[in-house]
């Protein structure tokens, strides 16, 4: 039985950790409520706890910041410990902004609601699937070998149909297979971009919260999405010098505004870009999961010169953790990026390849069809609990597919402590700003991977905190 005070014992952990090299320099500390949870003691024993260790040295404060492992010698404390954090703080790669490493941190905790995930919940991936097609007959022709650099032939043939069906004429030699869109984004940032490069956005966008193009260091410019479509005629300077930049867009139900381009806007777009020598990289990740009708037709289906790249994916529609995506563009383009990926992992999982070319050929059209019917009954079920909890203080609009509701406040409201407060409460939130610095006021909810019986339970416990904490300015 350990017959020291509380407060020791806690000290004592919190040594023993840094011994271990599970607390390093530089690190920072949860919050006091945390830890006061964590140990079961009051604030007031962590208050304690804190003082007597910034009397040895160990940790330090920084104002509105918090509480750190300090860089100070302090060997009669500490008996071995190797800073990790002075190499990852000489990295030139940058750690993700703070909501973004708070929420991949809290998605795969224990009791969490996610309020803002985009993916399909696991009801949804049809894994008895991908286990029959690795069970099948045909199975026995799978080869664990590596694939060609721009990917499985038989699986760039499937993906040459299926966007043929969006209207884009292209040759499999004009496709790459990618480990997710994702790995797309950074093909086109290695291979295609320089310092001196101008990256113009679209804003609020996905790219802000996955920084994949701004270590790079080029210019990035933000078009506000409201900009664009009032400026669709003029969108560029006449007088300023576009050599060397590039257009990011989502133009079909983007990401997190779910807003989509017309077909003459999207016309205007690639004639613009075209006049100005401006390539285009249209991520089109979502344009399947349009939920009624037909929906505009892609860039690159008006693409007659190659300017448009193209980004493809089965994350969203499928699986996330199938990391099947491709890039469609100029077969130089496309040559280029394909022996960069090979430096860089040498190509996707032939296994993942191999189910997804299986996936396209015998089931994909039929499993699209089933699960927009999944979501659109979660569209409805999130959009009546807004009405019910949320109508008051905010405003959103209908839209016509995929997973986003961009939600806005009309009040002033402390985002970032309703973020910790909801954790706290078991809630995983998205505020806008991960999107666009200027997007404080916005949250994106998304209905894809919430169960649908805790859609309208989650927002109550939601509001409940924005009133009872007074978080309304």
């Amino acid at each position: 039985m350990n017959n020291k005070p509380k407060y020791q014992q806690i000290i004592d952990d919190i040594l023993n950790d840094i011994n271990h090299g599970e607390l390093e320099a530089g690190m920072k500390l949860p919050p006091q409520r945390a830890l006061a949870k964590k140990y079961q003691v009051n604030r007031t024993t962590i208050v304690t706890v804190m003082d007597i260790l910034k009397s040895y040295g160990i940790v330090e404060s920084r104002e509105r910041s918090g509480v750190y492992i300090s860089h100070q010698g302090w060997n009669q404390y500490i008996h071995h410990n190797l800073s990790w954090q002075d190499y990852i703080g000489n990295s030139p790669t940058p750690n993700n902004q703070f909501y973004i490493r708070e929420i991949n941190r809290c998605e795969f905790l224990d009791d969490m609601v996610r309020l803002g995930t985009g993916e399909l919940s696991p009801e949804l991936i049809p894994n008895a699937t991908f286990k029959d097609i690795m069970q099948d007959e045909h199975a026995q022709h799978l080869s664990s070998n590596y694939e060609a650099p721009q990917g499985s032939m038989a699986l760039r043939e499937q993906i040459r149909q299926l966007v043929a069906r969006r209207g884009i004429s292209c040759h499999v030699d004009e496709i790459c297979i990618t480990s997710g869109a994702l790995q797309g984004l950074k093909l086109i940032a290695d291979g295609l971009l320089v310092p001196e490069s101008t990256v113009i956005v679209e804003t609020p966008s996905y790219i802000n919260s996955v920084r994949t193009w701004h270590k790079i260091h080029s210019k990035m410019v933000s078009l506000p999405i409201s900009y664009i479509k009032n400026n669709i005629h003029a969108l560029f300077k006449e007088d300023t010098d576009y050599s060397n930049s590039i257009f990011y867009c989502n133009p079909t139900l983007h990401n997190p505004t779910a807003n989509s381009y017309s077909l003459t806007e999207k016309e205007h777009i690639l004639a613009q870009c075209k006049k100005k020598g401006i390539p285009i990289v249209e991520d089109d990740i979502y344009s399947e999961l349009w939920f009624e009708g037909t929906p505009p037709p892609p860039l690159k289906s008006l693409d007659t010169s190659h300017h448009v790249l193209y980004l493809g994916s089965l994350s969203k529609t499928v699986s996330p953790g199938l990391r099947i995506g491709w890039i469609i563009g100029n077969k130089r383009v496309i040559c280029h990026l394909a022996d960069l990926k090979m430096q860089n992992d040498y190509g996707a999982s032939s296994i993942s390849q191999y189910i997804a070319t299986q996936w396209l050929a015998n089931y994909h059209e039929s499993h699209v069809k089933t699960i927009k019917k999944y979501l659109i009954t979660r569209k409805q079920l999130m959009e009546a609990a807004l009405k019910k909890y949320f109508s008051d203080i905010g405003r959103w609009h209908d839209i016509p597919g995929s997973f986003y509701i961009w939600f806005q406040f009309h009040v002033a409201i402390d985002m970032k402590k309703l973020f910790q407060l909801a954790i706290d409460a078991h809630l995983l939130i998205h505020p806008g700003e991960i999107y666009s610095e200027k997007a404080k006021q916005y949250m994106r909810f998304s209905y894809s991977y919430i169960d649908s019986d805790k859609i309208d339970d989650s927002l109550c416990k939601l509001r409940q905190l924005i009133d009872s904490e007074k978080l309304i300015k």
